[in-house]
């Protein structure tokens, strides 16, 4: 068997096993070629959501400048990422995804500042594009990168994040959205 073709088989298996652990969550989980493919992904689901503005991550930015002014030519203007009381409650987050864990449904958030962090923590949705090559079996296999990340210089906010925020601390009734992103999207990029 061709080793690309093995290669593709075996990443198709873990986003099928992402996706089967993700989606009964209310995760919506795509997959795209390109980061332009990811932009028109992102504006779609954003109307879809009403969304009329999203707040950016500054690794988004950096790691992928045209995303930015292609959301803004699809209709979606981007703001920078901000303070956490002027991020709280805005209609939707767009952050970069370091790891996906298909055992899971997980994605690893990890910014080096308090105002990215509450780009994924704060809004009322949440998008996470996530490099296709960075989708792993287990939990086991993030801890390479969950240990780079901790010793890092300067540190950062590293969270695993599967779906949207749920507590079933009022009355026992599962309530959805309460202290955090009430709707989720996680976007995997191949050529990222």
């Amino acid at each position: 068997m061709d080793t690309d073709l093995a290669d593709e088989d075996e990443l198709q298996r873990l986003l099928d096993e992402f996706r089967e652990k993700a989606e009964p969550l209310g995760v919506t989980v795509l997959r795209v070629a390109s980061d332009l493919a990811a932009a028109q992904a992102v504006a779609d689901w954003a109307h879809s959501l009403e969304a009329d503005c999203v707040i950016v991550a500054s690794e988004v930015t950096r790691r992928m400048p045209g995303v930015v002014s292609a959301l803004a030519s699809a209709g979606l203007p981007g703001r920078p990422s901000a303070s956490p009381a002027e991020t709280r409650g805005a209609p939707l987050g767009l952050s970069i995804g370091h790891l996906a864990v298909a055992e899971t449904g997980s994605v690893l958030l990890s910014e080096p500042s308090l105002e990215d962090r509450s780009v994924g923590m704060l809004t009322l949705a949440q998008a996470t594009i996530c490099p296709t090559a960075a989708l792993v079996a287990s939990l086991d296999d993030a801890a390479p990168l969950l240990r780079q990340l901790s010793l890092a210089e300067g540190g950062a906010f590293s969270t695993l994040v599967t779906g949207p925020s749920r507590t079933a601390d009022i009355e026992r009734v599962l309530t959805v959205g309460v202290q955090g992103p009430g709707k989720v999207m996680t976007l995997f990029v191949d050529d990222l």
